[in-house]
């Protein structure tokens, strides 16, 4: 006679499976978008340590702007033209500067949002990042 453990497939291997299948699943339809955000905060935290030397905060958004098209520029065909469009959805006043006095800060907040394909189900959502980053502006004392 056979216990149920003898057969080999239990609840447990089931839910297993299960729970890989839906990591599986995650990672191919976001993981694309996350790591490109982690490109994201890497280009805020540059551009807030580069606010440390730099006080026009017009260059600062010009930074930001020419390094994420740098990183997310695709060129598409439409109708016969290649035409260049950002695979992230952002504009220039989803980027928002700020600097305080006291204490001395810089504050650099970024909400932008990236489609994303369900590869089973074929369809397209659209994850939104906020992002944020600051420096310290305050006077090196060594």
């Amino acid at each position: 006679m056979h216990r149920r453990s003898d057969l080999g497939i239990t609840f447990i291997t089931v839910l297993l499976f299960a729970a890989v299948f839906a990591g599986v699943l995650w990672a191919v339809t976001y993981g694309g978008a996350y790591w490109e955000n982690l490109e994201v905060k890497r280009v805020l935290k540059e551009a807030a340590n580069l606010s440390y030397r730099e006080a026009d905060d017009r260059r600062i958004h010009e930074y930001v702007f020419k390094e994420l098209h740098h990183l997310f520029d695709q060129k598409v065909e439409d109708h016969g033209r290649v035409i260049t469009e950002m695979r992230i959805d952002v504009d220039d006043g989803d980027l928002r500067i700020e600097r305080t006095q006291v204490p001395a800060f810089m504050h650099i907040w970024l909400t932008y949002s990236r489609d994303v394909q369900v590869p089973l189900l074929h369809q397209q959502r659209r994850v939104t990042f906020n992002e944020y980053a600051e420096q310290d502006l305050s006077p090196v004392k060594w």
